[in-house]
């Protein structure tokens, strides 16, 4: 039997669940704020065209339920059914019987429920607060005031800012226990400047890689046979929502380059105004060979 798999990818890092299905439709709140736009539409179409096309049914299995409607005309009931749902009402055809009566008051119902329960979700996934944090394609290993550092840059995306933003780096690393077990570890890799008072052009985190590192004395052929993460996370205030908000990444250890630096985005214009090039965010140059440029 094939196994089936559940895919997370964070960053160019992708992750495969097996041996769990998670059943969206037991847990359908976290379902529709997590589906995309036109996957959420379009679910709110296909939910709205089934519900009427069995209130139509209905009506139809019903001779006489509807007035002043074409006879054999399904096509009658079906806009029957989307005028009664949304309480429109046109006054051309209405309810004839009894039977027609209450499928028509159960429509209604339904119709105001869903409204609500539709109107709430909407509103629920305009404001949940979001961060637009973009993250380099890359992670570079150099000399920084005289230590060797892992560097990253960060660019918020927004035309605001992040108020007192705080960055956490950790690594995983697959590692033997005591007893020889094959084990995936969680290092904490200490940040110069974790904390920045205001994030709203770009932001170089720094990892010192001194005796105390947890990536001290390793190569990254070492790196990549440990199947090594770096992952990074942003915690801040956004002024504009004023809400707190969050980013998350992950790097392989195939996009650590070892000996180089990131291109210099930031140039000054006229009157002191500073001028940020985001089309070069990605690209790094090695510390000892200028000009050789790997573009992202």
């Amino acid at each position: 039997m094939r196994k089936k798999f559940t895919s997370i990818r964070r960053g160019a890092v992708e992750i495969r669940k097996s041996g769990h299905q998670w059943q969206g439709w037991l847990d359908p709140y976290h379902l529709l704020l997590t589906l995309s736009w036109p996957r959420f539409f379009g679910l709110l179409t296909g939910f709205f065209l089934a519900v009427n096309l069995l209130f139509a049914t209905a009506y139809w299995l019903v001779p006489g339920s509807v007035s002043h409607a074409h006879q054999d005309s399904f096509l009658d009931l079906l806009f029957f059914s989307i005028e009664t749902i949304a309480t429109v009402g046109y006054g051309e055809m209405v309810p004839g019987t009894l039977a027609g009566h209450l499928i028509s008051s159960l429509e209604i119902l339904i119709g105001l429920m869903s409204l609500a329960v539709v109107t709430g979700l909407v509103f629920a996934r305009f404001s949940k607060p979001t961060a637009r944090v973009l993250f380099s394609s890359k992670l570079v290993t150099r000399d920084f005031d005289g230590k060797r550092v892992l560097m990253l840059r960060v660019a918020n995306e927004r035309h605001n800012r992040m108020v007192e933003p705080t960055a956490n780096l950790g690594l995983v690393r697959l590692e033997k226990t005591a007893e020889g077990e094959p084990y995936f570890r969680i290092h904490d890799l200490i940040l110069q400047g974790a904390r920045n008072p205001m994030f709203a052009l770009t932001w170089t985190l720094v990892h010192r890689i001194d005796e105390t590192s947890p990536l001290y004395g390793w190569t990254k052929a070492e790196l990549e046979a440990a199947r090594s993460r770096i992952t990074v996370s942003i915690f801040g205030h956004d002024e504009t929502i004023a809400a707190s908000v969050y980013a998350l990444h992950e790097y392989s250890a195939e996009q650590i380059y070892f000996d180089h630096q990131f291109v210099d985005i930031i140039s000054e214009g006229e009157n002191g105004m500073r001028i940020i090039d985001l089309t070069h965010f990605h690209d790094i140059v090695p510390t000892k060979m200028s000009g050789v440029k790997i573009q992202a």
